[in-house]
C-alpha cells in the first residue's frame, strides 16, 4: 500500500516532527510513504488575500508535484485547511487539467485514513482527556469533526470539545498579519475556553492544523503560559509506543521544545 504524504509547508517549516511522526504512524499500519520533494504552499494564503494569479500557480504547481507518479496512491494531508483548498478551491484553479480529477479524488485528511486503516489497539489504562479544537475549514468546508476525535479515542485520549468550538482561532492565514489586534484577541478568547477545560482534567491542546495551533502555541508561548500543544499525528505517534500520560503529552507537546525530542 502506498500513499503520498501531503506535507504542508507550516509543518515542513515550523514543525517537522510533526511530518516525522505521520511517516512512522502511516508505516506502522502497513503503508509505503512518498513524500513529493517538490510540494510547496497549496497556494490557500494567496488565494484568501484575493491574488487568484498566484494562487493558480501554486495549485498548478501542486498537481506536478503530485501527479508525477503514483497516480493511484492516497494523498494523506496534514492539515484539513490545505486539504480543503485543495477539495474545494482548485476545481476553480486547476479543473482544466485532466490530471487533477484523480488528485482531488485521492486526497485526505489524516483522520480519515487512519479510521480506514487502524493501527494496533491502544495500551490499556485510562483515557487522558485533552482539549481538542476543530479548524473551520476542516468543520465548514471538508464536513470533518468527529473523525479525529474518533481516531483520539482509538488512541487512548478522551477529546473534549471547547466551548463556542465553532467559533475561528484568529489566525486565518494573513488575516493574523493584516489585523494583528482582533486576530490576537480571537486567539485570547479560544485559550480562555483551553483554560476552562485544563480546569476540568484536560492534558493538553490538540488539533488536526497546525496553522490554527501555531497561532494558539505561539500566544501561550509569548504571555508566559506553559502548555502542551500537539497535532493529531504527534499523539497517534505517542500511542503507538506506550500508553498515553499526561507526562508524556506534556514532554511532546511543549511549545519550543519540541525539536529537542
Amino acid at each position: 500500500m502506498r500513499v503520498r504524504l501531503f506535507v504542508t509547508c507550516l509543518i515542513d517549516i515550523f514543525q517537522p516532527e510533526t511530518a516525522k511522526a505521520a511517516v512512522r504512524i502511516l508505516e506502522r499500519r502497513g503503508a509505503q510513504v512518498s513524500v513529493p520533494e517538490a510540494q510547496t504552499c497549496c497556494g490557500q494564503f494567496a488565494y484568501n488575500a484575493g491574488y487568484r494569479d498566484e494562487a493558480t500557480a501554486l495549485a498548478r504547481h501542486f498537481v506536478e508535484a503530485f501527479a508525477k507518479d503514483e497516480a493511484d496512491a492516497p494523498i494523506v494531508a496534514l492539515s484539513g485547511s490545505c486539504a480543503a483548498m485543495v477539495k474545494e478551491i482548485y476545481p476553480e484553479l486547476v479543473g482544466d487539467d485532466p490530471r487533477f480529477p484523480a488528485l482531488h479524488d485521492a486526497v485526505s485528511d489524516l483522520s480519515e485514513w487512519l479510521l480506514e486503516n487502524p493501527g494496533p489497539a491502544a495500551a490499556g489504562g485510562e483515557q487522558i482527556p485533552v482539549a481538542f479544537h476543530t479548524g473551520c475549514h476542516m468543520r465548514r468546508l471538508l464536513g470533518l469533526s468527529d473523525e479525529p476525535k474518533d481516531v483520539l479515542r482509538a488512541a487512548g485520549a478522551e477529546p473534549r470539545t471547547l466551548r463556542d468550538a465553532d467559533q475561528c482561532c484568529g489566525f486565518g492565514g494573513t488575516y493574523s498579519m493584516s489585523e494583528p489586534e482582533v486576530s490576537t484577541a480571537m486567539a485570547e478568547a479560544k485559550l480562555q475556553r483551553f483554560q476552562e477545560a485544563q480546569l476540568e482534567g484536560a492534558a493538553a491542546l490538540v488539533g488536526s492544523d497546525w496553522g490554527c495551533l501555531l497561532h494558539m502555541a505561539g500566544r501561550l508561548s509569548r504571555t508566559g503560559r506553559d502548555a502542551p500543544v500537539l497535532h493529531l499525528a504527534d499523539v497517534v505517534d505517542l500511542a503507538d509506543t506506550g500508553p498515553l500520560t499526561a507526562g508524556r503529552l506534556r514532554e511532546a507537546g511543549t511549545f519550543g521544545r519540541r525539536g529537542e525530542r
